[in-house]
């Protein structure tokens, strides 16, 4: 992710909130075998379309102060880790070990891109 600059970032943020919708839409579909309820589900794939549209938009309207909607978008995507940790805290009784590794494995990958996202918007030639 070095070699990202700009508003390129954008595009990869929406294209992975896609990704994040299409692999809810599994867990919902599979309910039992994850165990998040389908009711929690509903709202993160609902997250998931707005950080998508989000992110597009700004892509392809390339704002002249895109660090700024940068930095919202991050903190948005580490809001939706805090909000995914409070509801499988929630939910621990229902959710499965595959529902676990799930979720674990989407924190990590959206703290990672938001991360880079931060130190992208806050450097100065980029």
């Amino acid at each position: 992710m070095k070699n990202l600059k700009g508003q390129k970032i954008f595009l990869i943020d929406a294209v992975g909130a896609v990704a994040s919708v299409l692999c809810l839409y599994i867990l919902y579909s599979f309910e039992g075998f994850f165990g998040m309820p389908q009711s929690v589900l509903k709202i993160f794939i609902f997250i998931a379309i707005i950080f998508s549209i989000y992110s597009f938009t700004n892509y392809l309207i390339s704002p002249p102060n895109w660090k700024f909607y940068l930095t919202i978008i991050a903190l948005l995507n580490i809001s939706y880790c805090l909000f995914t940790m409070y509801e499988i805290f929630q939910n621990i009784d229902t959710i499965t070990l595959f529902g676990y590794m799930y979720f674990i494995a989407e924190i990590c990958v959206v703290l990672i891109v938001s991360i880079y996202e931060i130190k992208l918007a806050r450097a100065t030639n980029k």
